[in-house]
């Protein structure tokens, strides 16, 4: 799997609804290097979401670019994946069968897609599970699935939004360790989406502070504190006060 730059340049969006013109982002331009762990942090309503979409191709810009690599994005490709806080299983097939529908339009043979599934599930830890269905998981497991789901097809973006938002505090240490670990095993690039703090600066080699709607970037800190982190590192600490701050301001 290889890893792609992630790029807007002057990116604005809004939305029209009854009576009123919503405008979500404005003039934003960000870059994301290949195999980096990026993460966003804002309020609610910042526009986080909506970044996501725009590079997944689900959304277009009113104004500017977005490209993965050297190209363009027109709409979604299999070149970018992506994992919701939903997991967004479905409920009448397997595990297995979840994770294969991601290769649907594969050129690979049934048997390829059945080793590459096999594999994947063995790196979220699922092997064993292959079988079972959505309801029978617990809410952690279920998001592993759904991690495996996007990594399949071997993107070279992963985006992320809010994966862990709706787990236990340990349930999501835990995938948070996991998430790290398939970063390094697959080298692609990721984008995190999260209103916790502590956890961008736990996974990021960069934070983005986005200021509230219209979404524009206040701030971007670097994460020097060297890997594997500590989660009471002094210098964690210190980043996530001045990110409060900043957004403190908002309020």
């Amino acid at each position: 799997m290889s890893a792609a730059t992630v790029a807007l340049n002057g990116v604005s969006k809004h939305f029209q609804l009854p009576g009123q013109r919503l405008e979500v982002l404005r003039d934003l331009s960000l870059d994301a290097r290949p195999g980096e762990f990026l993460c966003l942090v804002g309020a609610s309503g910042c526009g986080k979401s909506t970044l996501l979409r725009l590079v997944l191709g689900l959304e277009h810009a009113d104004q500017g670019e977005v490209r993965v690599g050297e190209q363009p994005v027109q709409g979604p490709g299999v070149d970018r994946g992506i994992v919701f806080q939903d997991h967004r299983l479905f409920p009448w097939l397997s595990v297995e069968e979840n994770v294969q529908l991601a290769l649907h339009r594969s050129s690979l043979g049934e048997q390829e897609k059945r080793a590459r599934v096999r594999h994947y599930l063995q790196l979220v830890g699922l092997q064993g599970f292959e079988r079972a269905r959505p309801d029978q998981l617990s809410g952690g497991m279920a998001q592993r699935a759904a991690i495996a789901r996007a990594l399949v097809a071997e993107p070279q973006v992963l985006l992320l939004d809010e994966p862990f938002g709706a787990l236990d505090a340990l349930t999501r240490q835990r995938l948070q360790e996991e998430l790290l670990g398939i970063w390094k095993r697959t080298g692609a690039t990721l984008i995190l989406v999260t209103h916790d703090i502590d956890e961008a600066l736990y996974l990021g080699d960069r934070v983005v502070v986005l200021d509230s709607r219209p979404g524009r970037i206040r701030e971007v800190l670097d994460v020097d504190a060297p890997r594997p982190r500590e989660r009471h590192d002094a210098r964690l600490a210190h980043l996530h006060r001045h990110i409060l701050g900043l957004l403190a301001d908002q309020a």
